[in-house]
C-alpha cells in the first residue's frame, strides 16, 4: 500500500473555496496534504477523518523567500494558538486544518480577506496570466496574418496547427482565468461592503483539465501525423531540451533557496538565468542537436551526379505520378525525376514534381506540377481560391497595371477531365500553365511554351493526376 502520492493542482489560485472542500475530502479519504507547490501537491496517507481546512493569502510572501518572515512565522503561531496548524504553503498561499468539529474562521472580516487575496493575485499571478494572455493575442495575430498572406502554407503544415493549437489553449485559460477572477473580485468587494459576507469563490478546474488533455493531444498529434520522419525527432528533441531548461532552472531556484539567499537576489539571478537561456542557450543547443539529428537520418536518394560548368549537379529518380513519357514519346533517358511533399496535414497535403533534362541537354522537354490534396472537402472552395490569387506569382511579375495583364482565364474543363480549369494569361499571352480542378485535388502544371497540347494528353492528365 502507497503511504504517498502526487496530483496536480489544477485549481485557480484565488479558488480558495473549491481548493479547501478538495483537502477536506482528501481528509476523509485518508489522504494529507504536507507539500504545496506550483508542480502540484504532495499527501501522505492518515487514518480518515473529518478535518477542516482554511486557505489564507499572505500577500508580502514570494515564491522565492528561503524561509517564511518574521511576520509569516508571527502569523502562523497566531494560527495555532487557535486551533489551526499548517499543512503547507506555496509563495502567498498558505494552507491550515484543524481537526476540531466547529473551529473559528481564521479569517472572520470578509473585506480584509478579499483585499488579501487580490493583493496576492497582483503579486504574481494576474500579470503572469496579463502577460501569457498577451503573448497569446500576438501569436495569433501573426499567425492569422501568415493565414491570410499564404493559406496553404499555413493549413498543410502540421507544425504550424499545433503552435496554434498551443498557443490558443493558452490564451484561452489565461482568458478565462482573468476574467472569472475580475468578476469574482467585483461581486466579492461589493458583498463585503453592503453586508460584510464572503462570496465564495468559483474557479475553472474542468475548464484547465479540459485544456490540458487537449493540449497533451496538441504535443501528441506531432509524432502521429508524421510518424517516422526527421520533423517528429526535431519536435521532440525540442521537447525535451525545454523540459530540461525549465528543470534547470528550478533547481537553480531552489538550490539559492536552500543557500538562504534573499528573495530579491533570487529572484533577479532566475529571470536573468532564463532570460540567456531562453535566448542563448535553448537556440544553440537546439540548433546543435537538430543538426546532429538531420546527420543521423538519411537524406533524400540520388540515382546519381553529373559535373557541368564548375557545379555537381544531382539526379534523382523517384516513381512520379505523371512523366513526359506517359504523354510524348521520347528516346532521352537523361532526365531527372523527383517528387517533393512540401507540406502534409489532416486539412491539406501539397506536393511538387519535377522532371528535367540534364543542364547541357536543354533542347528536350522539362514538367512541372504540383497536386494539392484537400482532404476535408469544406476546405476546397477555400484553398482554390488561394491558389488562383497565387497562380501567378511564381512568375515574379508586377502587378497587374492595365487591363491587358489578367491573373487567369477560365477555359473549358471537358477535355481535362476537371470541374473547372483555368490558364494563366500574361500580358495577352497565354502561357502553358494550367490549374485544374478535380473532386479532391487542385493541380497546376506547367508545359514548355511551344508544347501543342491534345485532346489525349489532357486526357491522360486528368487520369493520372485528377484522382
Amino acid at each position: 500500500m502507497k503511504n504517498t502520492k502526487r496530483c496536480f493542482a489544477f485549481f485557480s489560485f484565488y479558488d480558495c473555496t473549491e481548493i479547501e472542500e478538495f483537502l477536506e475530502k482528501q481528509a476523509e479519504k485518508g489522504w494529507m496534504l504536507d507539500k504545496s507547490s506550483s508542480f502540484g501537491w504532495h499527501f501522505h496517507r492518515i487514518e480518515p477523518r473529518k478535518m477542516h481546512f482554511s486557505v489564507v493569502y499572505f500577500a508580502k510572501a514570494s515564491v522565492f523567500d528561503p524561509e517564511p518572515s518574521k511576520a509569516q512565522l508571527v502569523f502562523h503561531d497566531f494560527c495555532e494558538h487557535t486551533g489551526w496548524k499548517l499543512a503547507a504553503s506555496n509563495a502567498q498561499m498558505q494552507i491550515f486544518y484543524n481537526e476540531a468539529p466547529n473551529p473559528t474562521p481564521i479569517e472572520t472580516d470578509a473585506t480584509l480577506k478579499v483585499s488579501a487575496i487580490h493583493a496576492s493575485a497582483k503579486k504574481s499571478h494576474l500579470s503572469s496570466y496579463y502577460l501569457l494572455a498577451g503573448m497569446g493575442i500576438l501569436q495569433a495575430s501573426l499567425f492569422f496574418w501568415r493565414f491570410f498572406s499564404d493559406p496553404i502554407g499555413i493549413l498543410a503544415n502540421n507544425v504550424n496547427l499545433f503552435f496554434c493549437m498551443c498557443w490558443m489553449l493558452m490564451l484561452a485559460t489565461s482568458v478565462v482565468d482573468i476574467v472569472g477572477y475580475h468578476i469574482w473580485y467585483k461581486r466579492a468587494k461589493s458583498a463585503a461592503k453592503l453586508d460584510g459576507s464572503f462570496v465564495e469563490t468559483k474557479g475553472h478546474r474542468n475548464f484547465r483539465i479540459v485544456m490540458l488533455c487537449m493540449m497533451l493531444l496538441a504535443f501528441a498529434f506531432i509524432p502521429i501525423s508524421y510518424g517516422r520522419s526527421k520533423m517528429t525527432l526535431i519536435v521532440l528533441v525540442s521537447v525535451v531540451v525545454v523540459l530540461s531548461v525549465t528543470a534547470i532552472i528550478v533547481c537553480t531556484s531552489k538550490l539559492m533557496k536552500k543557500m538562504k539567499l534573499s528573495a530579491k537576489i533570487n529572484r533577479n539571478i532566475t529571470i536573468i538565468l532564463t532570460l540567456i537561456i531562453s535566448y542563448v542557450f535553448v537556440g544553440i543547443l537546439s540548433i546543435s542537436v537538430i543538426s546532429r539529428v538531420i546527420s543521423f537520418l538519411p537524406e533524400k536518394v540520388t540515382a546519381g551526379t553529373y559535373e557541368l560548368y564548375g557545379h555537381t549537379f544531382k539526379v534523382y529518380c523517384d516513381e512520379l505520378p505523371l512523366t513526359i513519357e506517359d504523354l510524348i514519346e521520347t528516346d532521352y533517358d537523361g532526365y531527372s525525376y523527383e517528387i517533393r511533399t512540401l507540406d502534409k496535414s489532416v486539412f491539406i497535403e501539397h506536393k511538387e514534381a519535377a522532371q528535367r533534362p540534364r543542364m547541357d541537354a536543354l533542347v528536350h522537354p522539362k514538367l512541372d506540377y504540383s497536386i494539392t490534396t484537400v482532404k476535408m472537402s469544406f476546405m476546397y472552395e477555400f484553398c482554390k481560391k488561394a491558389l488562383l490569387d497565387d497562380f501567378v506569382h511564381d512568375y515574379g511579375h508586377p502587378e497587374p497595371e492595365d487591363d491587358m495583364w489578367e491573373e487567369h482565364i477560365k477555359i473549358d474543363a471537358t477535355p481535362w477531365g476537371a470541374n473547372e480549369a483555368y490558364q494563366l494569361k500574361l500580358g495577352g499571352e497565354m502561357y502553358m500553365r494550367f490549374l485544374l480542378c478535380y473532386d479532391n485535388c487542385i493541380v497546376e502544371i506547367e508545359f514548355e511554351r511551344d508544347w501543342q497540347l491534345t485532346s489525349e494528353q489532357m486526357k491522360i492528365v486528368a487520369e493520372k493526376l485528377g484522382k
